[in-house]
């Protein structure tokens, strides 16, 4: 069955919806190009996702219950290869219309995604996970892929606009795969934030933007068929990096103002809030109870520590704690839409807004872990 449970069937059934629909009356060029790409990269994920969930089964890329992990039955970890071929092959449907510099996004994506598909194999280093991030970053750097804050005119410009995208790229990246610790939490994370990157890039007017984002919807949607609770596959490390930087991509890809470095700065930040909160939030805590102590301490801790860890702490169910998640990062991301039309005052207005918001989710999550640490051990 190509669907992982009622709702991929829904999925198919409004695939093929789309598709008839696409055949008698398409109103325009363009939006038979947006029906092409979301129904290319569901039928993908549904029809590839079983057999990468056999593949995965017999090399052994198995999650087993214990530890830290709060699953239940031995799942399988390559997800994250039925996602990326989604978003590959929506993209590829509509090869005539790439926008520029997508081989170079293409290429290091799947540098990343192969790191991390090995890793769920066969454990590598979390250095080696490192430079093959900062190299897909290069890719990108040397296809001219990178951020614009810094104006031209400034000395050391085009270094320091290097300097942030690698930062950038490489924080989100890892931001979204330290989230990847609940049934549905990533793929529904990053179904939500690319359906608004979406609507965003039709208020910007770039087609390029929005197939990319569609792409990744599509995929994460479909996805979400097999990784709801209880899931029968994980994204692991291969499918929550590869979200991840192509997350990235999509935030400074959008050229959302001209001479307006708040806008441009702020929209990404907002779309992405969850993970660089989550980010910021664990990096302090650690230091401050001095769990860690150096940069390579940072890379390879790994803790249930994450928002998620907290909330559940707090007594909400794991249902509930990706719902919480999914919608506080739409309900702050959709915040980019006003700022992307209320400039740099109603940014500074929408970035204070956010930072309350964090601020009080941050004071419940310390009382969940404190409630957490009180907690009887069991033996």
């Amino acid at each position: 069955m190509m669907g992982g449970s009622s709702f991929g069937r829904i999925l198919l059934l409004l695939s093929f919806c789309l598709i008839a629909a696409m055949l008698l009356w398409a109103p325009s060029q363009a939006v038979k190009i947006f029906m092409v790409i979301f129904v290319s990269s569901i039928c993908t994920v549904l029809v590839v996702t079983p057999t990468t969930m056999v593949l995965a089964a017999r090399a052994g890329a198995i999650d087993y219950p214990g530890g830290r992990h709060i699953h239940q039955i031995p799942t399988p970890r390559w997800g994250g290869i039925p996602v990326a071929a989604g978003v590959f092959a929506a993209l590829l449907m509509t090869s005539t219309h790439f926008m520029p510099n997508l081989k170079a996004i293409l290429i290091g994506s799947i540098f990343v995604l192969t790191a991390g598909v090995l890793d769920d194999w066969k454990r590598i280093s979390a250095g080696t996970k490192l430079f093959v991030q900062l190299a897909a970053c290069v890719v990108l750097i040397m296809d001219d892929v990178h951020v614009t804050l810094i104006p031209h005119a400034w000395l050391w410009a085009d270094i320091g606009n290097w300097i942030i995208t690698i930062v950038w790229t490489v924080g989100i990246t890892n931001a979204v795969n330290f989230l990847d610790g609940m049934d549905g939490l990533v793929s529904g994370l990053v179904a939500g934030t690319s359906a608004i990157f979406f609507v965003l890039a039709l208020l910007l007017g770039s087609s390029m933007l929005a197939y990319c984002s569609l792409a990744l919807f599509g995929a994460s949607l479909a996805f979400l068929s097999f990784n709801v609770k209880p899931a029968r596959v994980f994204l692991g490390d291969g499918g929550s990096n590869f979200l991840g930087f192509f997350l990235a991509t999509r935030g400074f890809y959008g050229g959302w103002a001209k001479n307006d470095p708040i806008v441009s700065l702020f929209i990404p930040i907002l779309l992405l809030s969850v993970p660089i909160y989550d980010m910021i939030y664990t990096t302090v805590a650690r230091i401050a109870t001095g769990k860690v102590t150096s940069f390579k301490s940072w890379l390879e801790f790994t803790g249930t520590d994450h928002i998620h860890h907290r909330l559940e702490a707090l007594g909400l169910t794991r249902g509930q704690v990706v719902a919480v998640i999914c919608f506080l990062n739409m309900g702050v991301g959709l915040g980019a839409i006003t700022l992307f039309e209320a400039r740099t005052y109603g940014g500074v207005a929408l970035i204070f807004q956010a930072v309350c918001v964090y601020t009080i989710l941050a004071l419940f999550e310390t009382l969940g872990a404190k409630r957490k640490n009180a907690m009887p051990q069991k033996v």
